[in-house]
């Protein structure tokens, strides 16, 4: 198996580590440390991203991985699952989308280590996460209040994405061109396929979108020989293009 190096830590074929990488620190010098949960089985397979909290306001997908995290049904039986629950830990501190300086971090890749706040996190991102990756998925919620019917966004001209779509079983698959600066955007140009999950509203909890979240990343994770179990799928996705 190749070897992986988050943070400046090795993590070893058949470990589960939590790797608490330091970001920067705020002005009375406490730091702002990003949580990475990285489970390595013994058996060969792909290293899956599953990721929330890019938006600090958006909860839903923290609580999923939360969930995945506290009952270990992220830890694969074959290959690499790589869980960051809140990535944009400033945000999520004080309740909102962005960072303090201002900026979206969604619109900030692929950063720079010395740029701005949100520049900083991207780069961190970009060289330390992106490249051990063979496939993502990025967990949103409906911004500005507005409450997201449980969706996959995707590009319907990538195969591959559309068949992680289809397994991840949600009720709706919606056409997403990459917008400049994103993540996604990012990983694409790496050659990395990252998926976006959506559902629920910011700051309020929603069960039906948190349940879909987690039995997704199961039928992933089966699909993709991680695990042998997951939910049934329940929806026959609808394909939206515009």
């Amino acid at each position: 198996m190749k070897e992986m190096v988050i943070a400046g830590q090795k993590i070893l074929p058949g470990k589960r580590v939590q790797i608490n990488a330091l970001i920067a620190k705020l002005p009375t010098r406490t730091p702002i440390e990003i949580p990475v949960f990285v489970a390595r089985a013994k058996k060969e397979g792909p290293t899956l991203l599953i990721m929330a909290g890019v938006h600090g306001d958006e909860t839903n997908g923290i609580e999923t991985l939360r969930r995945l995290i506290k009952t270990k049904t992220y830890i694969p039986t074959a290959g690499t699952v790589i869980a960051i629950p809140v990535f944009n830990v400033y945000g999520f501190i004080n309740h909102s989308r962005g960072l303090p300086d201002g900026k979206d971090l969604n619109r900030s890749f692929p950063g720079s280590k010395k740029g701005s706040l949100a520049s900083r996190v991207a780069h961190f991102f970009t060289m330390e996460i992106l490249p051990q990756i063979d496939y993502g998925l990025d967990f949103h919620t409906g911004g500005a209040s507005r409450n997201n019917y449980p969706q996959i966004r995707a590009a319907f001209e990538n195969t591959k994405e559309i068949e992680l779509a289809k397994v991840f079983g949600a009720p709706l698959i919606i056409k997403s061109a990459f917008r400049e600066k994103s993540l996604r955007s990012a990983a694409a140009k790496k050659g990395k396929s990252i998926l976006v999950f959506e559902g629920g509203e910011t700051l309020r909890l929603r069960k039906s979108a948190i349940d879909a979240g987690v039995d997704g990343v199961l039928r992933v994770m089966k699909y993709l020989k991680m695990r042998d179990g997951a939910p049934a799928q329940i929806h026959h996705p609808l394909f939206i293009d515009k």
